[in-house]
């Protein structure tokens, strides 16, 4: 059989004891929190990290210390480090990075007892919410209520020290739960003194401590004063002894003069004579009165002796329980002690005062440096801390002189290790996301490395200090050295994109740019639009390259078959306009019939041919109307009856045989379709190309070459009427003339696209 040993925790929990009085009090909740921080100041040197910090894991013993239990989340650093899946705690406690997932150290700790701070404090948790979620969400979102809003009395040094434990960011919180302890030890030592200085609780003021907590303050300082009291009680018996040796048996040896009978020894007070007239005062008055002086004496000895040294407690101590304990005493010895009392306990408040204003200045500074550790100002930090020990050393109040000591232990001990430790930190993390940048996509290692780069490089620009500098200018240079591979493996990978990419989207362009010409076939204009720009817009390939170099062709050729669309139909539109009008064409077909293939497809060799283009694009763009001279009602020709090779050749030929013949006709196409631009003519070329029938289409693209044989783009589409001609006389069987044209083409047009592209 197996078992658990465990301690037995005879009074529960922290929570049992919060939920039987609602509220902790100042001094039991800072008892608790201190107890808990010497158990995580201990799990944190041995490399653990509880992670469910709450009131009901701390349990009291019988003696009322606090003990911290329940550690079946608590894991240890290094596995911690291997295994980050996951959000454990509970979320009226758990750290903003816990609460998300990320990393995370012994500062999450500190964060829940933070927590647990101000739930025993105010009887409230940090945020509440109906879900554990929205829980969650705030602890990461949101700052919490500050806990003088729910207790308004808090001292402002506890405030303080809560509101740094919950500090979003675990750079800003304490980074020790020493740090807590001393800071809370701090507060205890100057708060007892400030409530035995004032004769009253320390609640009483504003930034003090409530009645209740003030009663168990002057419970906790009561064992010390009755220690104090009897010491000062021994010192009166002792001055008491010497006072009566001194007054009375001393007195009585000394010979009186001969004055009649009558002693000349003046035993008068400036107290009131009790005695019936004489001077002569009772004893037990001249023995209070004696106590009195002495402690008086003892006071004094205690603030004046040694500066360094002075004890105001005990003086002010030493003074009332004299008063409280001789009451026969003068009036006007009274009144001298409690002058001087009064005179002690106002340089004690203000020495506490002036200490306390040097504890807030060594916490703000402090808590300045570990901001400056974090921005890698680490010999400015320094030097502001040197800065604040010589400015107190010389310092004659012991309680500042104790600020100093604690100040010149953390410059020698704690400063050094926080440095140390966020230079290693940050070095550690940056080679650890090098390494695991390895696994990473290509492109996205690039990008990792660059992001750690950058960021070294700014620490090492902001570190004023020399060797840790160094290290970070090292540390750089080995990652530039990776990210340098890394690059090149990027610029080989991206390289082999965009070529694949480039042959992707090329054969979908081919297949695009081929369904455009169907569309023209059709006499569907405006679906050419369309595909061009759907294409444009819906290409992985191209959206995402089409700034490279190797993408310029296909960015060339949407641009061009965007304005060719254009071309021709402003061109058809002119083309129109210019042919003649059924009397002009009825007198040219007179002494030039239609070519027998026109005629064959018309019906006749002198049928009329009229010609019709919307003025908008539109699906169907242009027709046919052919009139017999006999019927009323002409016969129309759609794009859609053109359904071969043939009838389309014959129809671009009907167009050609009047353009060529008809006065006039060949020198309006050659004025410009759009201002500035090319002649109506090629783009009548052009449209005919594009409906295969390129020996009818020849006649005229050489009509327009001839005219102006400077004009590149006339000369391209020139070089594209030679190759398409070339391809009709072939499958014609025509081989010679086919092979003089293409012949032409590589001796005189071998620098256009149409000889590349044959090849």
């Amino acid at each position: 059989q197996y078992f658990f040993s465990m301690e037995y925790a005879a009074k529960g929990s922290v929570l049992e004891e919060l939920s039987s009085v609602k509220t902790i009090p100042m001094v039991r909740a800072v008892r608790i929190i201190k107890d808990a921080c010497s158990a995580l100041d201990y799990a944190e040197r041995k490399g653990l990290v509880h992670r469910d910090i709450k009131p009901d894991n701390l349990m009291v013993t019988e003696d009322s210390t606090v003990k911290l239990g329940d550690l079946g989340l608590a894991m240890s650093t290094q596995e911690l480090q291997a295994e980050q899946d996951g959000v454990f705690g509970t979320p009226h406690y758990i750290a903003p990075e816990q609460a998300m997932g990320k990393p995370i150290d012994h500062r999450a700790d500190i964060y829940a007892l933070g927590a647990t701070f101000y739930r025993v404090l105010t009887g409230r948790t940090l945020f509440t919410g109906a879900t554990v979620k929205e829980i969650l969400k705030k602890q990461v979102r949101e700052p919490h209520t500050p806990v003088t809003q729910h207790m308004p009395d808090c001292p402002q040094a506890i405030a303080r020290i809560i509101d740094r434990m919950l500090a979003k960011n675990p750079a800003e919180r304490y980074q020790h739960a020493s740090e807590i302890t001393t800071d809370l030890s701090d507060w205890e030592s100057l708060a007892a003194r400030k409530a035995n200085s004032s004769g009253a609780a320390f609640g009483d003021s504003p930034q003090g401590l409530t009645p209740e907590q003030s009663q168990q303050l002057a419970a906790i300082n009561a064992n010390r004063k009755l220690m104090i009291t009897g010491i000062v009680a021994l010192v009166a018996i002792l001055m008491a002894v010497f006072s009566i040796y001194w007054f009375v048996i001393r007195d009585t040896s000394v010979v009186a003069p001969n004055n009649g009978g009558t002693s000349s020894i003046n035993n008068t007070s400036n107290a009131p004579s009790n005695n019936g007239g004489s001077s002569v005062l009772p004893e037990d008055v001249r023995q209070a009165n004696s106590n009195v002086r002495d402690a008086l004496s003892v006071a004094n000895f205690l603030v004046n002796e040694d500066p360094s040294t002075n004890d105001y407690e005990k003086a002010i101590a030493t003074l009332e329980t004299a008063l409280a304990k001789n009451p026969k005493a003068s009036a006007d010895v009274v009144a001298d002690a409690n002058q001087r009392l009064e005179a002690i306990k106002t340089e004690f408040e203000q020495q506490a005062k002036g200490a306390l204003e040097v504890v807030d200045e060594w916490e703000a500074l402090r808590q300045a440096n570990e901001k400056l550790v974090s921005e890698w100002k680490y010999k400015a930090a320094s030097e502001a801390y040197s800065a604040f020990i010589t400015k107190y050393e010389k310092s004659e109040n012991d309680e500042i002189l104790k600020v100093v000591e604690q100040a010149r232990k953390y410059f020698t001990e704690n400063h050094p290790a926080s440095v140390q430790a966020n230079q290693e930190t940050f070095e550690k993390k940056a080679k650890r996301e090098v390494e695991e940048a390895r696994k990473l996509d290509v492109t996205l290692k690039v990008a990792t490395v660059q992001g750690v780069l950058e960021r070294v490089n700014a620490a090492q620009e902001a570190c004023d200090d020399t060797p840790y500098k160094d290290r970070l200018v090292d540390l750089a240079e080995d990652i530039e050295r990776q990210l340098a591979i890394y690059k090149r493996e990027a610029e080989r990978a991206e390289q082999r994109a965009v070529e694949q990419a480039f042959e992707r989207a090329s054969a979908s362009l081919q297949d695009m740019l081929e369904s455009c010409r169907r569309d023209i076939v059709k006499g569907d204009f405006k679906n050419v639009g369309k595909r061009t720009t759907d294409w444009k817009l819906g290409n992985a390939d191209y959206i995402e390259y089409q700034d490279k170099p190797q993408f310029k062709g296909i960015t060339d050729d949407l641009e061009r078959r965007e304005n060719q669309l254009r071309l021709e139909h402003v061109s058809l539109i002119k083309l129109r306009s210019a042919l003649p009008s059924i009397l002009e064409m009825s007198k040219l077909l007179k002494d030039k019939p239609w070519p027998g293939a026109v005629s064959d497809i018309l019906g006749g060799p002198d049928y009329l041919l009229s010609f019709e283009v919307s003025n908008d694009l539109g699906s169907q763009q242009w027709n046919f109307s052919i009139n017999d001279r006999k019927t009323a009602t002409p016969r129309k020709l759609m794009p859609g009856d053109l359904d071969t090779r043939e009838k389309r050749a014959a129809l671009c030929a009907a167009l050609t045989h009047l353009i060529t013949n008809a006065d006039g006709c060949l020198n309006e196409l050659m004025q410009p379709s759009t201002p500035g631009g090319l002649p109506a003519l090629v783009g009548v070329f052009a449209w005919m190309s594009e409906l295969e029938a390129y020996e009818a289409a020849f006649p005229l693209i050489k009509y327009a070459y001839d005219q102006d044989t400077k004009n590149a783009e006339v000369r391209e589409y020139y070089a594209w009427g030679l190759l398409g001609k070339s391809n009709a006389l072939a499958a014609r069987g025509d081989k010679r003339g086919a092979q003089d044209l293409i012949n032409d083409l590589e001796r005189n047009f071998s620098d256009t696209r149409a000889n590349n592209g044959r090849k």
